[in-house]
């Protein structure tokens, strides 16, 4: 199922005849008792272009960095991410996860804003793991009955901004800004994505694709991700995982003001998104 947060507050579901309201008070509170069945009521609506995030403050959201095998060309039908390759390896990588603040949270139809004086905004769309219960030392056979569902989440950095000699031990500070995490625009859940390691991944700016990759070249892919971030610490229902973007940055565009960015995962939809100066 598909599962959205309008403006209002109000959680909505897809059902044969559109997005209806759902008996549950937050979609934090759907997530712990949707086993348990819900009901339906209202009329069915088509689900806006402007949406709340789909859980406005997870407890946490971690965030994978360099977590695709990439290549410097590609051919046509290839889907690998382009750039250089990580040299570090599976479980040193692993060591690399970051975490982003949930105030960076927006949803679908908002804008990123860049801040002041700050240069070099790029969007990374990733493919996000939304936590179903609450789990501690995970095995990797047990991570998928611990995964709610999957969404978007951009991790939005500010690769110029802050002190000169500021790099990868400053990426809390260049990718936790206020509007740097867009999620959205609906959570959908894991038995309508068997398989997260071979879905595609695309992304438009001002009606230009940008990307088109899959993350089929996911190196540690989003049960791995669970499992060792479960023995860091206790994941709660609603926290996120979101497991890298293919790109890297010598092959993204950088943002300015008036663009519109649109980020598109197989199995989970379109999200757009607007850029402004802060």
């Amino acid at each position: 199922m598909k599962f959205a947060t309008l403006l209002t507050g109000e959680v909505v579901g897809l059902t044969k005849d559109g997005y209806r309201r759902v008996n549950r008070s937050s979609m934090i509170d759907l997530i712990e008792t949707f086993r348990t069945g819900l009901t339906f009521s209202g009329p069915a609506i088509e689900l806006p272009t402007e949406l709340a995030p789909p859980i406005a403050k997870p407890s946490k959201i971690w965030a994978a960095a360099g977590n695709y095998d990439r290549v410097n060309t590609q051919s046509p039908n290839d889907k690998s991410g382009r750039g250089q390759k990580t040299d570090l390896s599976k479980n040193d990588l692993l060591h690399t996860v970051f975490l982003k603040p949930p105030s960076a949270i927006i949803g679908a139809g908002d804008s990123i804003a860049i801040p002041a004086g700050a240069g070099g905004v790029f969007p990374e769309p990733e493919l996000c793991v939304v936590i179903g219960k609450r789990c501690r030392n995970v095995s990797l056979v047990d991570a998928p009955s611990v995964i709610f569902g999957y969404s978007i989440l951009v991790d939005v950095t500010s690769r110029n901004y802050g002190p000169g000699k500021s790099g990868k031990e400053m990426r809390c500070i260049r990718k936790g800004y206020d509007t740097f995490a867009p999620f959205g625009p609906v959570i959908v859940t894991r038995d309508e994505i068997p398989h997260p390691d071979k879905v595609t991944m695309k992304m438009w700016i001002n009606g230009e694709l940008h990307q088109d990759s899959s993350t089929e070249t996911m190196i540690n892919n989003c049960y791995e991700l669970v499992s060792f971030l479960s023995k860091v610490c206790t994941l709660e229902p609603g926290d996120l995982i979101s497991t890298g973007t293919p790109d890297s940055p010598e092959f993204q565009r950088q943002l300015i003001a008036g663009d519109v960015v649109v980020s598109e995962i197989e199995g989970i939809g379109k999200m757009t998104l607007g850029i402004r100066n802060a």
